[in-house]
């Protein structure tokens, strides 16, 4: 990587303070009307058995909305703790959204609830559940790579496209995962908002299986994948496993998170985009748009912090390797 010419370098310093202009913009257009709160408005919010689902639960609860909080398992640490500390204040609902069965019995149970308080409204479906399984892409198995898919991706369609009728009938403000849903969903004046909420991997379960991930990883290399990564993966692995998840499931203590977390439930109209970030994050995410490839390639590796391959362990043969990539 070659040092930066003079005029590289305040093309740079032109595009940092573009990007802090910008900033300073945005906080500016972000002050909009607020909508009130009350009882009648209620709140969807999936995976609520840890991390974020378990504190936005509550938060909302506290707020003064009626939240609905749909948990994998009733008998988990977050499901129980929920109803120690706001019994039946918090509604609870089992919902698995990898189970299609599990996603029309929780509909159902919506439905019957809104049909029996018709007073009260849908105000807000938040799409929350999801895994995380931490390996290169090499590594992982196709069990855990469908496994990511079918929560993460095909789970949040199920669950939208199942309670799509019901947002609809109530108008409500949906934190969801596309540009094009709140494109196709403005016509029928739902709005559609995303939040991104920052990382909090160590207060979170959404780790809680890595050590089983990584069992299967190691379990399911080849003779030669355990020559070439033996020292690597280890190394990986033990950088990884002081990211512990918590031993209790406890409440994030965040105020940047939840003042997004109010934008999105109360500003009239809300923002397509809420993000919860350092200001670090914010410079680093401002070079991956606009920097070369090999600064942002570099950026990244930064930003990651991963522990590096060594190169001394490569086989001869795969000292220099391209791999072409058609989209």
């Amino acid at each position: 990587m070659g040092a930066l010419s003079k005029s590289e370098c305040w093309e740079w310093l032109f595009l940092f303070n573009m990007g802090l202009n910008h900033i300073k913009l945005s906080r500016i257009l972000q002050e909009r009307e607020r909508v009130s709160i009350n009882k009648k408005k209620v709140i969807i919010i999936t995976g609520c058995d840890s991390g974020l689902g378990f504190s936005l639960a509550q938060y909302a609860a506290d707020s003064g909305f009626t939240v609905i909080a749909a948990f994998l398992n009733l008998d988990s640490k977050g499901a129980k703790e929920i109803k120690r500390l706001y019994g039946g204040y918090i509604i609870q609902i089992q919902l698995d959204v990898t189970d299609i069965k599990s996603i029309q019995s929780a509909l159902q149970s919506m439905e019957h609830y809104f049909n029996k308080n018709p007073d009260y409204s849908l105000h807000a479906f938040v799409n929350n559940a999801g895994v995380m399984v931490f390996g290169e892409f090499e590594w992982q198995t196709p069990r855990l790579i469908q496994h990511q898919i079918n929560v993460n991706l095909l789970g949040t369609f199920r669950v939208t496209n199942a309670f799509c009728p019901l947002i609809r009938q109530h108008k409500a403000a949906l934190s969801s995962w596309s540009d094009g849903l709140r494109v196709e969903m403005a016509k029928y004046g739902v709005q559609v908002t995303t939040i991104i909420p920052g990382s909090f991997v160590g207060e979170s379960n959404i780790m809680g299986t890595q050590i089983q991930n990584v069992q299967e990883m190691h379990d399911n290399f080849t003779k030669e994948q355990h020559k070439f990564y033996s020292d690597y993966f280890k190394r990986y692995n033990i950088y990884l496993s002081y990211i512990t998840p918590p031993k209790d499931v406890h409440k994030l203590q965040d105020k940047s998170l939840y003042e997004c977390f109010d934008g999105a439930l109360l500003d009239n109209p809300p923002h397509p985009v809420y993000k919860n970030e350092p200001w670090r994050y914010k410079i680093y995410h401002f070079f991956f748009k606009y920097s070369p490839v090999f600064l942002r390639d570099y950026l990244i590796e930064k930003f990651m912090q991963m522990p590096k391959y060594k190169e001394d362990n490569r086989p001869e043969n795969n000292k220099e390797l391209s791999c072409i990539c058609s989209i």
